[in-house]
């Protein structure tokens, strides 16, 4: 029986009770500042597209936008995918971990990605992660380019509805650096109009990267089809991630945030289309009249 890999619910409080008692993760000055500049950005680049966060480090990311999304026309819009695969081709996977391959698949079908369902989609999905070089997008989109090709489904008509958004630091211009998102092996078969390179500070990106304690265990080959691993981890590292996770999450859904998170959406070149325009109102119109709520009123 397929069971998608655990990760608390940070909007159901009474499930948390007093694992929330105790430090939350450390960040560094500025880094609340620098994620919400980030994630009105991520909108900004999405072209419209529900969210799916890969893998672990953009946890924050989902975190706070599911706060300030919180009753938006968008609340809907985000999935976490736990996903890694960085260094695995799928042919080594399914040598070396009979089964995982098939519940990956479930696991992206349980999230509406399989090739099928991704043609039916109303609009496109948009895979948002940080990127060095490439690997675990690179893999995600093999892994369903193979699988619709295997199910006899147009891999044309399903890329139309994949956007890549992927978040690199800022380096400085120069005609011989390695950019992921013109020299990775497995572009051409996407669509080049449908990835989106977002560039931020470095510090930023490498807390998110490589220094930021996580919510959950890294979701590898090994565990993709093994149900006693994908229960919850109390090490004390993941319960700092939880804390911080629910501080980010309860920060969005404050009104001086979410002005403030308007006030960022006006500053991006994105506003030249309607739809990004009517959200960054409803944040605008909505925020000023909001009575701020406890989060542990949403269940």
């Amino acid at each position: 029986m397929f069971q998608q890999p655990f990760r608390w619910n940070i909007q159901r409080r009474n499930e948390l009770g007093g694992l929330l008692d105790g430090p939350e993760a450390e960040t560094y000055p500025g880094f609340l500042d620098d994620l919400l500049l980030c994630c009105a950005k991520v909108i900004g680049y999405s072209d419209d597209s529900d969210l799916y966060f890969v893998g672990r480090s953009p946890e924050s990311l989902f975190d706070h936008l599911s706060g300030l999304l919180l009753d938006s026309t968008w609340a809907d819009r985000l999935r976490l995918v736990q996903f890694s695969m960085r260094w695995w081709t799928e042919d080594e996977i399914r040598e070396k971990h009979p089964g995982a391959i098939e519940a990956m698949r479930d696991y992206l079908s349980d999230l509406e990605l399989s090739p099928k369902a991704l043609l039916k989609r109303e609009r496109p999905a948009a895979f948002v992660d940080l990127i060095a070089y490439g690997e675990t997008l690179g893999n995600l989109v093999k892994l369903l380019h193979r699988w619709s090709k295997e199910s006899g489904v147009e891999w044309e008509a399903v890329q139309r509805k994949l956007r890549l958004v992927g978040i690199t630091r800022k380096e400085k211009p120069s005609p011989k650096a390695w950019r992921w998102w013109q020299h990775a092996e497995w572009l051409p078969i996407l669509e080049r109009s449908n990835i989106k390179n977002l560039a931020v500070g470095n510090m930023f990106w490498s807390y998110l990267g490589n220094i930021q304690p996580k919510v959950t265990i890294s979701h590898a080959p090994d565990r993709w089809a093994r149900e006693d691993l994908l229960g919850p981890n109390w090490h004390e590292d993941h319960l700092k991630a939880l804390r911080l996770a629910v501080q980010v999450f309860d920060l969005g859904c404050a009104r001086e945030r979410r002005l403030a998170f308007a006030r960022a959406m006006s500053e991006e070149r994105a506003m030249m289309y309607p739809w990004f325009r009517e959200l960054a109102q409803e944040f605008s119109t909505a925020s000023k009249r909001m009575v701020v709520r406890h989060a542990s009123r949403h269940h």
